[in-house]
């Protein structure tokens, strides 16, 4: 305030943060301060020193610059987006994407960045926007730095090579930060952000892991589980009932999120396998389990168990080693097995049959001790919420693999050999099953609309007609008024009427459409002697099977097949 009064320097408002830190700028009267800026409130900042203003270097930096360019150019109300922490090599920013919406909202003018880098490193990305998303939404682009104004139309031309060196820059940056990554990862350093379950890391030395007193017991209760020949899906059936809590809950407590308490017992077959496979419960660490498939993706491709590169004895093993290899010789060698990559049975429905009840998926079973002369006649689909949970929870569903098959290629045939021999009796026949009205319901539904449309016009006419008697006096007002209600009523009436059968026939129209293309579709397979994935998943959304039941003293199990464009048909017993 001193300093304020000795120079001249009138009408001062105080803003302060106690107890906020200076590295970030999301701080209340920091903001408030913008906010006074923006609104043209503020001509003069003064602080003790440039770290009160903030102690994050570049975004200060960045921003003072950003606000002197608006300043000294007269671009006034802006607005400042900024993404600290995230890459530039994608476009999905909280505030890149804020940015993008006032953009489409018709609330921003003019952009303007540091450089190109600071839009992005994608130069595919960075390229769209700059050349087409900005002058389609008459946003002008300025990148300070390079010098770059988007109403110059003689920079245009070197700003694409811009975007590719920045894009290069990350690769390289990218490839150097996991080289060095992997080679931490070769000398035994755990680097990952969390331990694995039954394991901690350790206070004096965060790249190494300790056994963790709390968790290490559960895993090493799934170990002696598998070692009994239980299951992965008996082995979480047994977690839950014993009330095991899974490890999502001891993030829960370390995070606040994850999980809701409901849920605490429910462990995953998945998880329970991945637990058993690892070799980190051993003493080892694995790298390069999941690598990314590049830098601009987050995906990750994924490496079976058994290719993995291990270091080895890096820190205090949950599970011996001898006694882990013998639990994975158990997993490998289990007769009876829902992973159908340990199996002879190649599982073509995959992903498509599900419980009629629960909507669940539908598990494989090959029971190899059931005697029988092919592994089809061996393997039966479970309901899987029936595996995991018992039968309080749904029925098994049981179905046999052979039924399945010959049941689904069976429908496929009979709709497929129609299609090429009676095409419009199939149409017919599938629009009935879909209560689509066809040949004379449609042409009384056409027949409807035209009279509707008739009354309409006809109703338009004695509406001039009244009118012109009542102007010669030939109708008395209180008889015009009174017709003229019931000519409202009535043509309120046929015009909801109208878009009524309007609205149904657009509906018809467009499902005996799609009628059309399954009946296209399912016409290719006329001459197949077998089904494969291909066919199924081509033909086929979802199939339902229900549980049997017992009618006139036979079981009857019922499956239902959704059909792509057309939906369910008639359920097959």
């Amino acid at each position: 305030m001193e300093y304020a009064t000795r120079n001249g320097f009138g009408n001062c408002q105080y803003y302060v943060d106690d107890g906020y830190s200076g590295t970030n700028s999301d701080r209340p009267a920091f903001q408030e301060l913008l906010d006074e800026i923006r609104d043209g409130k503020v001509a003069t900042v003064i602080t003790k020193d440039q770290s009160r203003l903030g102690r994050n270097h570049i975004e200060t930096g960045t921003y003072i610059m950003l606000m002197e360019y608006a300043t000294r150019n007269g671009f006034g109300n802006c607005q400042y987006y900024v993404d600290d922490g995230y890459s530039g090599t994608n476009s999905d920013r909280p505030a890149f994407q804020e940015l993008l919406d006032d953009i489409r909202e018709g609330k921003v003018a003019t952009v303007i960045t540091k450089d190109q880098s600071r839009l992005g490193r994608n130069h595919i990305e960075t390229g769209t926007y700059m050349e087409i998303f900005f002058p389609e939404h008459g946003v002008r682009y300025i990148a300070i730095n390079d010098g770059y104004d988007s109403n110059e139309q003689s920079q245009m031309d070197i700003a694409p090579f811009r975007n590719i060196i920045n894009e290069m820059y990350a690769k390289d940056t990218s490839r150097k930060i996991k080289s060095a990554l992997r080679t931490r990862k070769k000398s035994g350093k755990y680097i990952s952000s969390g331990a694995p379950f039954g394991y901690q890391k350790d206070p004096a030395d965060h790249n190494h892991l300790v056994i963790d007193p709390n968790t290490a017991p559960v895993v090493e209760y799934i170990y002696s589980m598998a070692e009994e020949g239980l299951g992965l899906h008996r082995i979480a059936k047994r977690l839950h009932d014993e009330k095991v809590l899974k490890p999502c809950y001891y993030k829960k407590e370390m995070f606040g999120r994850f999980i809701d308490d409901e849920k605490m017992y429910d462990w995953d077959s998945a998880y329970i396998s991945q637990v058993l496979h690892s070799p980190v419960y051993a003493g080892h660490i694995i790298y390069e389990a999941k690598p990314t498939v590049s830098m601009k993706s987050k995906k990750r491709r994924y490496i079976p168990f058994e290719e993995r590169a291990i270091v080895p004895n890096t820190h205090e093993a949950i599970i011996p080693q001898d006694r882990w290899e013998n639990v994975q010789r158990i997993l490998y060698s289990r007769s009876s097995s829902f992973m159908c990559d340990k199996t002879d049975y190649d599982n073509i429905f995959k992903g498509i049959v599900r419980c009629a009840d629960c909507g669940r998926t539908m598990l494989v079973k090959v029971e190899h001790r059931r005697k029988r002369n092919s592994v089809l006649d061996q393997t039966f689909y479970c309901c899987s919420t029936y595996r995991k949970y018992g039968a309080k929870a749904c029925d098994s569903h049981n179905l046999e693999a052979r039924v399945l098959h010959e049941a689904v290629f069976a429908d496929i045939q009979a709709h497929a050999k129609a299609a090429v021999s009676n095409r419009e009796a199939l149409v017919k026949k599938i629009a009935n099953q879909m209560h689509l009205r066809v040949s004379s319901d449609r042409a009384q539904h056409k027949r409807d609309l035209k009279q509707c449309k008739a009354r309409i016009a006809e109703i338009e006419d004695l509406y001039a007609k009244l009118y012109e008697d009542v102007s010669k006096g030939l109708l008395p007002e209180k008889r015009f008024q009174m017709l003229a209600d019931r000519y409202d009523k009535e043509q309120a009436e046929l015009t909801e009427k109208i878009e009524q059968y309007e609205r149904e026939g657009r509906a018809e129209h467009d499902q005996l459409d799609k009628i059309q293309d399954f009946i296209d579709e399912v016409s290719k397979y006329a001459g197949i002697t077998e089904l494969n994935y291909k066919i199924l998943h081509q033909l086929i959304d979802k199939i339902l099977v229900s549980k049997a039941e017992k009618v006139d003293g036979e079981y009857v199990q019922k499956i239902q097949i959704f059909y792509r464009f057309i939906g369910p048909l008639d359920a097959i017993e």
